[in-house]
């Protein structure tokens, strides 16, 4: 695939890097010519030095003819610019790096469509993301580094013998009209139910709707949620931020936050579904008092390496139970792994390649990621013009039996829902599928544009 990468700092970098490595024919471009110069000499990529936001440079880039472009400078108005430029320009797919969370919250304003965008990406929502899934051992494909899908999720629970959903088939459920089972985990063999199948003692079940649905469906079958935790969050930055906005719903969250002011506006946002202490993080004795050791999890998240480090090291013989740290360089994995005894760490550049990995797709299919780490495909698809499924509602759309339709986001007004029946899909509308590594390239021919 020919990819576009507008930024040569750390995660334009990082992104490349491992774009190259894949054999892909990158192109990266950066404003400074000495840092491209230093980039180059690593990389199996092309170069190319000029103002990514200018059109005759993106031309020259040859965005015209580029799969995905994603502009990753490290301005927020730089980014959108560029990629809306490289959108019209002809780039199939643009992706823009943005920090302000509020360019995500599409009911302030819809900068996907003003824009032209595909994704807006935000390093810190990521890697809250990749904490939360390691935190509360979802599936990988919990999807939120975006508000893409509003207020519907992806949550597992396990059937436990006793359970009044036990020997029941699906359709006799009584599931609310929102709420989706789109996959079922049985002897560690993942599979795709059908209304008639039966759920038994010990099955993982991956549920989509509402999370309030989602709570209600658990309690009626008699399942069993992830254990409820105290979780302590080092650092009240916007990762800190986003990953108590991801667990509140689950867990007892605390915030440790050196900076006064910014207390202050964490507890505005978060209200009381989190606890807010305003602590010198590098005061040992003011932790102790807060008794951090009884904490389930800890996690260091504070933006600099070294005090996420100690951190955790002070946790862990405090108590805590697991250790979370996040760290920019990469180079310090081993040392955490060996020597400190650091439970799990992520850093923000690696998690952002790794994502994009995700959006390396062709034709009508926006990403593709897996539900229980196997061949069960989880799919975002955008709707093309002229497709067989605008044509139709879903219940004359001749889907293949191996695919259950979780979400739907419509191109007017950005709302999401969980189709029925009688719903009817439009050209640019985004649909949530899961399905089979085998029928996703019969799934996808109905969302393609026919001639």
């Amino acid at each position: 695939m020919h990819i576009v990468i507008l930024g040569a700092g750390t995660v334009g970098y990082s992104v490349a890097r491992l774009l190259s490595k894949n054999r892909h024919d990158v192109t990266l471009v950066d404003r400074n010519a000495d840092v491209l110069d230093a980039r180059g000499a690593t990389l199996d990529a092309m170069t190319l030095a000029g103002n990514v936001s200018q059109a005759s440079v993106l031309f020259q880039a040859g965005v015209m003819n580029a799969d995905i472009c994603m502009a990753v400078t490290d301005s927020d108005e730089t980014n959108l610019v560029a990629a809306s430029i490289a959108k019209k320009m002809g780039a199939t797919r643009v992706i823009a790096r943005v920090y302000a969370p509020v360019a995500n919250n599409l009911d302030v304003f819809d900068y996907y469509s003003h824009f032209g965008i595909d994704r807006i990406i935000s390093l810190e929502q990521l890697t809250a993301v990749r904490l939360a899934q390691e935190i509360d051992n979802f599936t990988e494909s919990l999807n939120m580094e975006s508000n893409l899908y509003g207020n519907l999720e992806l949550m597992e629970f396990e059937m436990l013998e006793g359970a009044r959903g036990v020997g029941k088939r699906i359709r006799d459920l009584g599931f609310p009209s929102n709420v989706r089972i789109g996959a079922i985990s049985r002897d560690r063999t993942p599979f795709i139910p059908a209304a008639d199948d039966v759920l038994k003692i010990n099955d993982k079940i991956a549920v989509f709707g509402i999370y309030e649905d989602l709570l209600k469906v658990c309690k009626s079958l008699g399942g069993k949620l992830p254990q409820k935790k105290t979780i302590v969050i080092a650092g009240g930055g916007e990762t800190g931020l986003h990953l108590a906005q991801i667990l509140q719903k689950r867990h007892k969250i605390r915030i440790l936050e050196s900076d006064r002011e910014r207390c202050e506006d964490l507890a505005e946002i978060l209200g009381r579904s989190a606890e807010v202490i305003n602590i010198d993080l590098h005061d040992r004795i003011d932790m102790e008092e807060e008794h951090i050791g009884r904490a389930d999890v800890f996690v260091a998240c504070t933006g600099d390496d070294e005090n996420n480090l100690i951190g955790c090291v002070e946790a862990k013989e405090m108590g805590v139970r697991k250790t979370c740290c996040v760290i920019s360089r990469v180079n310090y994995g081993e040392v955490i792994k060996n020597k400190l005894g650091i439970d799990f760490w992520t850093s923000p550049n690696e998690t952002t390649a790794r994502r994009v990995m995700n959006f390396l797709q062709r034709g009508a299919v926006i990403s593709r990621d897996t539900i229980f780490r196997s061949q069960i495909q989880l799919l975002e698809i955008e709707v093309q013009p002229n497709s067989p499924i605008s044509k139709v509602p879903l219940r004359k759309a001749q889907l293949p039996p191996q695919c259950i339709i979780l979400g739907a986001t419509r191109k007017r007004g950005r709302t999401n829902e969980v189709p029925g029946a009688d719903f009817q899909f439009e050209p640019g509308d985004i649909a949530l599928i899961v399905t089979t590594l085998t029928g996703a390239d019969e799934v996808t021919e109905r969302f393609e544009e026919t001639i």
